[in-house]
């Protein structure tokens, strides 16, 4: 009789921790990650049964609701007047009026109320009234239009580079080890359509995007030790192989450096025309599908047929939808020693056409050694870079145009070698539309070539 009350109690009591931990989380650490334009956070993910379960709380209130009722089996949060009831022990809950299926009973223990994870979709796109986007594998839930997305650019040289431009500033965790550097994107709505990328190289091999338990990741492999540097926006990551110590002498990535030798002495004089923004960077927004980063590629085309037939070779930047870098639009006007480099914007408010050049933070003058700063890299041709946006100015002014002139730190006029300027449209008056004009483009694009052709022979003169 001793015995059979000592087993029943060991059993008992066995019951009892099996019970506390089915309703502990199945595996510390898992989690969901919720991105919002209004906030991005993380909430646990608990095993119910063998049946993952997160807390009501933990998912709107970062969203704004608020509890608005609890009395014995319903609880009840709003939304911007939208009211979501919830009963224990219930399948369906009721929003906006509406029943909507959870999947799974609803929970309360203690003063938590708990709903199956699948419910997140249904739960939130009724109360919130907005798209809703559930990776499910990975545990990640976007609302509405928080996505970044990025693009990876990788170019061969004696230092190979990989760099990774966001649509929007990221703040990834940084690990690294030799041959492999990870980025892991915790609050960030990082999403890819690639998985997998190879680059052929030996310092850089490959490129890999995951996304797991609440987390997406950016997995660089190659055979050393890599460098990473990210522009002070937040929205460029550039990786490169580490120098090596025995070559310290040479400038470092972090201070950037352009050889004056550079300047194209014997080299074919062509003006290069970046059109602003691309890709995922739509630039300014004007109404409807009007983007800015269209306005720019259309002038930009435009501008380097009016060139030509002046006699004046240009080239082009980016003659399509992509994504590319400040850092990267300097490094390529000035490894093919462009002789003018011209960016083209649109933008509000104002009217007219404004007219930019380039503003040295320290007035820096033309430095006498071999490099020249990357901030400052502009030094040494500020004259006639003023004298390119002068004569600019003067024939958007003979085609009965508003001008504005600007002396700015406008990135990335002040990396490049050459006269650099800045061209940005505006509308006419209180007509945001007017942007859309491809005769007001082709009028302003015209009046840019004719002030470069009347100026050629300055810019290009040799200091």
């Amino acid at each position: 009789m001793r015995w059979t009350k000592l087993i029943f109690f060991l059993a008992t009591a066995l019951i009892a921790v099996l019970c506390s931990l089915n309703i502990s989380n199945a595996s510390p650490g898992q989690q969901l990650s919720v991105y919002a334009a209004q906030n991005s956070y993380s909430l646990p993910v608990l095993d119910r049964g063998g049946q993952p379960y997160i807390s009501v709380a933990d998912l709107l209130l970062p969203l704004g609701a608020t509890p608005t009722h609890s009395k014995g089996k319903e609880r009840r949060f709003t939304v911007n007047n939208a009211e979501a009831r919830l009963t224990e022990g219930k399948e369906k809950a009721v929003v906006r009026g509406d029943q909507i299926s959870l999947g799974g009973k609803v929970l309360f223990e203690q003063d938590q109320t708990l709903i199956p994870l699948n419910a997140v979709l249904p739960l939130l796109g009724r109360l919130l009234n907005t798209t809703i986007d559930f990776h499910q594998p990975s545990w990640r839930l976007f609302v509405g239009n928080a996505i970044t997305h990025y693009h990876a650019e990788y170019k061969e040289g004696e230092r190979p580079s990989l760099t990774l431009t966001f649509s929007q500033p990221v703040n990834p965790e940084i690990k690294q080890e030799q041959g492999h550097t990870v980025f892991v994107f915790q609050k960030d709505p990082v999403i890819s359509d690639q998985n997998q990328q190879q680059f052929g190289g030996n310092s850089i091999q490959s490129l890999k995007f995951a996304e797991e338990n609440g987390a997406a990741s950016i997995s660089i492999a190659g055979n050393t030790t890599f460098a990473v540097t990210r522009s002070e926006d937040g929205r460029t990551i550039v990786v490169q192989p580490e120098i090596p110590v025995t070559a310290a002498a040479q400038p470092a990535p972090e201070t950037k450096s352009t050889p004056l030798e550079n300047q194209r002495h014997g080299q074919e004089f062509f003006v290069m025309i970046d059109p602003g923004h691309g890709g995922y960077d739509k630039g300014a927004s004007f109404g409807g599908k009007l983007t800015e980063k269209d306005v720019t590629l259309h002038m930009a085309r435009e501008l380097k047929k009016e060139l030509e037939e002046h006699g004046i070779a240009a080239r082009l930047l980016r003659d399509s939808d992509v994504d590319m870098a400040l850092d990267r639009r300097a490094e390529a006007t000035n490894e093919q020693h462009a002789g003018l480099y011209v960016a083209l914007h649109a933008g509000y408010p104002g009217r007219g056409v404004r007219v930019y050049m380039p503003l040295l933070s320290n007035a820096e003058q033309p430095a006498s050694g071999r490099f020249l700063s990357w901030e400052n890299a502009q030094s040494s041709t500020l004259d006639r870079s003023k004298f390119a946006a002068q004569a600019v100015t003067a024939e958007l002014q003979k085609k009965g145009l508003t001008v504005t002139n600007l002396s700015a730190t406008l990135r990335p006029l002040n990396n490049i070698v050459a006269p650099a300027i800045a061209v940005e449209l505006a509308p006419d008056g209180d007509d945001i539309q007017s942007l859309e004009s491809q005769k007001r483009q082709n009028l302003v694009s015209s009046a840019i070539a004719l002030g470069i052709a009347q100026a050629r022979s300055q810019i290009g003169a040799r200091p």
